[in-house]
C-alpha cells in the first residue's frame, strides 16, 4: 500500500475561517461579506501556493509526489469558491441588478404594504442644535428654516401579511424626538419589530439653519438642504445622498450608495466607503474622495485642494476651476490648477488647460494632453502601454525629452526637435525657446508632439457642455 502523506492546506483553511469568525465575534460591525467580495481570489492563490510548497518539500525530501496537482474533489471546491465569491462580489456592488429591480425589498416582507402617517412632533430648540437620527430604514428630507424649532413628520410604509400585523408593527415603531440639552435625537424604533413585518419610515424634518446633522440609515436616501452646520452621514446602505447649500463640513462614510450629490458647500467634503456615482459641484473647502466608487465621479468648481482615490486612480490637484470626470476606463479633466499628480491603471486620460506642472503615470491607456496656456509648467509623463499625444500652444516654450521603446514618434515642430532611432523605438529631443522640461516616456506606444489648433479648443468646449447636461 502506498503511504499517504498529509497536507497542511486543510488545517490552514480551518485556521483562516476560525480567525475570520473570531474577528466577527469581537467586532460585530466587521462584515464578512465585504471580506469575501474583495479578497476571495487571494484564497485560491494562497491554496495553490501552499500546495506548490508542499510538492517542493516532498521532492527535496524524496517523499511521494502526487500524480495530480489537485484531485477531482479539489477542482469541485475551486469551482464552488469561484462561483460563490463572484456571486458575493456582484451582490455587494451598490449598482447590482438585484438591488435595482427591487428584489431585496421584496424578500424582506411578503404581503401587502400598509401606510401610516407620522404625527407631527414639534420641539423648541436653540439656534444651532445637534440633530441625531439613529439607524433607520427609509428616506429622510431635512431642511433648514429661520424658526427656533424642530418639526418632524412623515409616513411609514409597513409590509405585513395582514392588517393586524401591520397595526401591531405601527404601534411598536413610534417615531420619538428626545431632547438632551442642545442634542436632539430622532428614533424610529424599527429594531423592535419581528421578522414578519418590514417598516420603512420616511421623515420630513425642519430644523434651524444653524443645526448640525448626524444620521445613519440601514437603507434609504438622505436629502439635506439650507444648513450652516456640519453634516455627518454613515451606516449601511444609504442609497442616495443629496446635500445642497451646506455651510459646514460634510463627511459621508457609507457602503452601497447609488449616488452622492453635493453642491454649494462652504466647508470641506470627505467621502469614504463604497458606491456608484459621485457628483460634487461648487465646494469652497478641501475635497477628499476615497473609496470604491464604480460609477461616474464628477467634480466641478472646487476652490481648495482635491484628493481622489477610486477605480485604481489617485489624483491630487490644488484647485479645480473646470471639471474632472472619471468613469471606468477613462478620465477627462479641464482647468486643473497644479501641481497635478495623477496615477492610474487601465484608463485613457485626457487633460486640458492644466497649469503649474503635471506628474502623470499610466499603467495602460492612451494619454492626450492639451495645456492651452503658453506658460506651461514642468510635465513628466510615463506610460507602460499606450500612446501619448501632446498639443501645446504655438507660443509655448519648453525643453522636450520624449522616448518610446516600442513605437513611432510624430514631430510637428520641425528641425527644432531632433528625432533619433533607438532600437524598436525612437527619441525626440530639443528646445522651443527657454521653457520648462517636458519628459514623455512610453514603453509600448507612439508619441505625437504637435501645435494646438482651434479644433482642440472647440473639442474641449464641447466636452464641457456635454458634462453640464
Amino acid at each position: 500500500m502506498r503511504p499517504r502523506s498529509g497536507s497542511i492546506t486543510g488545517p490552514l483553511v480551518l485556521i483562516l475561517i476560525g480567525v475570520v469568525f473570531l474577528i466577527r465575534s469581537i467586532s460585530p460591525e466587521f462584515r464578512i461579506a465585504d471580506l469575501v467580495a474583495r479578497y476571495w481570489p487571494y484564497g485560491l492563490i494562497l491554496w495553490g501556493t501552499v500546495a506548490l510548497i508542499e510538492v517542493f518539500i516532498r521532492f527535496r525530501s524524496n517523499g511521494p509526489i502526487p500524480r495530480n496537482g489537485i484531485s477531482g474533489g479539489g477542482w469541485a471546491i475551486v469551482i464552488f469558491v469561484a462561483l460563490f465569491g463572484s456571486s458575493v462580489f456582484q451582490f455587494e456592488r451598490p449598482d447590482n441588478w438585484f438591488r435595482q429591480v427591487g428584489f431585496q425589498s421584496g424578500i424582506e416582507a411578503f404581503g401587502e404594504e400598509h401606510q401610516y402617517p407620522v404625527n407631527t412632533i414639534t420641539r423648541s430648540v436653540g439656534l444651532a442644535p445637534r440633530i441625531i437620527i439613529e439607524d433607520f430604514r427609509g428616506d429622510a428630507k431635512i431642511s433648514g428654516t429661520n424658526a427656533n424649532t424642530i418639526s418632524v413628520t412623515g409616513q411609514k410604509n409597513i409590509g405585513a401579511f395582514d392588517i393586524h400585523d401591520a397595526d401591531k408593527a405601527n404601534s411598536q415603531s413610534p417615531v420619538e424626538v428626545l431632547t438632551d440639552g442642545n442634542t436632539i435625537t430622532i428614533r424610529c424604533h424599527q429594531d423592535r419589530l419581528d421578522t414578519r413585518t418590514s417598516v420603512s419610515t420616511n421623515l420630513d424634518v425642519s430644523v434651524p439653519k444653524g443645526a448640525s446633522i448626524e444620521a445613519s440609515a440601514a437603507r434609504g436616501s438622505i436629502d439635506v438642504s439650507s444648513l450652516t452646520g456640519d453634516i455627518q452621514l454613515n451606516g449601511g446602505n444609504i442609497e442616495d445622498v443629496r446635500l445642497d447649500d451646506i455651510g459646514g463640513n460634510v463627511k459621508v462614510d457609507a457602503r452601497g450608495t447609488r449616488s452622492i450629490h453635493c453642491s454649494n458647500v462652504q466647508g470641506t467634503i470627505e467621502l469614504h466607503g463604497r458606491g456608484a456615482d459621485v457628483d460634487l459641484e461648487t465646494v469652497a473647502g478641501q475635497v477628499t474622495v476615497a473609496g470604491d466608487y464604480t460609477g461616474t465621479i464628477s467634480l466641478r468648481a472646487l476652490a481648495k485642494p482635491v484628493r481622489l482615490e477610486s477605480m485604481h486612480t489617485q489624483l491630487d490637484a490644488r484647485q479645480v476651476t473646470g471639471y474632472i470626470r472619471l468613469d471606468r476606463g477613462s478620465l477627462d479633466a479641464k482647468d486643473l490648477v497644479g501641481p497635478v499628480k495623477l496615477s492610474t491603471k487601465a484608463t485613457d486620460v485626457t487633460l486640458a488647460g492644466f497649469t503649474e506642472g503635471l506628474d502623470l503615470d499610466v499603467d495602460r491607456g492612451d494619454i492626450e494632453l492639451r495645456p492651452e496656456h503658453s506658460a506651461m509648467g514642468r510635465i513628466v509623463v510615463h506610460a507602460r502601454s499606450g500612446n501619448i499625444e501632446l498639443a501645446v500652444p504655438a507660443a509655448a516654450h519648453f525643453a522636450l525629452n520624449a522616448n518610446t521603446e516600442n513605437g513611432d514618434i510624430d514631430n510637428q515642430f520641425g528641425d527644432a526637435l531632433k528625432e533619433t532611432a533607438d532600437g524598436r523605438g525612437a527619441k525626440l529631443e530639443g528646445s522651443i525657446g527657454n521653457g520648462p522640461d517636458v519628459n514623455l516616456v512610453t514603453q509600448h506606444g507612439s508619441i505625437t508632439v504637435r501645435k494646438a489648433t482651434a479644433e482642440d479648443a472647440a473639442e474641449t468646449k464641447a466636452a464641457a457642455l456635454n458634462l453640464d447636461r
